[in-house]
């Protein structure tokens, strides 16, 4: 199925506007549509996420992207604007805005998140009953029981993490305040998980994963109340977007879960 891919700028509640695309596959009827949450220091241009959006989108489910505030081409500086907690309300913004589109079917909406947006997808969906689908892969229980653990130390010590992006291979700065903010008790993906109850849920993992350990995610799926599965993939990594010959393996059981659900 064609689609078109329509840039937005949908602002949050600080008025702060996000750097969005949405695909809008071709057709008058109203279609289900999911909204995608990248993971820590992730961007919307993701080559993962752009491969999913466009199998999503092939197959008439509209597809949503959008980076979180105070990162990439969203307004906002990573000083004050880029929380997690500030993610957690820039999701419920474009939920809002997408959910009201008139070709969008508000009754099939699912979600789907990599990483920290998939620990965000749960804390969503356990505040919205009206999802029909959730998919994560790869989600941390704990930030720091991640890879970014053993920088903990050293990050409250400068005040700073330095990472190498991913967009442009520049050099980016991370305040401690991140830090103290990603694992508070609100944030509780657990608690939030035994909440959920009505949107089936397919949950994916990697067994060569070095920064989240797939029994991590596995916590995740054990504590999730609904209708569920869950999927351990050989050879998926947590950067698999440097493997797109992995992209099959991986997208194909998703667009098969939302097409079945949505």
């Amino acid at each position: 199925m064609k689609y078109h891919v329509i840039p937005l700028a949908i602002p949050n509640d600080h008025g702060l506007k996000l750097a969005t695309e949405l695909y809008k596959p071709e057709g008058p009827e109203k279609m289900p549509a999911v909204i995608m949450f990248h993971g820590f220091t992730g961007y919307k241009e993701g080559v993962e996420l752009v491969d999913l959006a466009d199998r999503l989108a092939k197959k008439g489910i509209v597809s949503v992207r959008f980076t979180a505030s105070g990162f990439g081409d969203s307004e906002g500086d990573i000083e004050h604007d880029y929380r997690f907690t500030h993610y957690r309300k820039d999701a419920e913004a474009v939920y809002a805005y997408v959910s009201h589109l008139p070709y969008v079917d508000a009754g099939r909406m699912g979600v789907y998140g990599h990483s920290l947006g998939g620990r965000l997808a749960v804390l969503f969906c356990s505040n919205h009953d009206d999802i029909q689908a959730l998919c994560i892969a790869s989600a941390p229980v704990n930030f720091f029981d991640t890879l970014y653990g053993q920088f903990r130390e050293e990050w409250k010590k400068t005040g700073y993490l330095e990472k190498v992006s991913s967009r442009g291979n520049t050099t980016i700065r991370l305040p401690y305040s991140y830090a103290t903010d990603v694992d508070l008790p609100e944030h509780n993906v657990l608690e939030a998980a035994k909440k959920i109850t009505r949107p089936h849920s397919f949950v994916i993992a990697g067994n060569i994963d070095q920064e989240v350990a797939w029994t991590e995610t596995k916590k995740v799926f054990d504590a999730l109340k609904s209708p569920k599965e869950f999927l351990l993939i050989d050879d998926l990594d947590h950067k698999y977007g440097r493997t797109p010959k992995i992209f099959p393996t991986v997208h194909g059981p998703i667009v098969q879960f939302f097409q079945k659900y949505l």
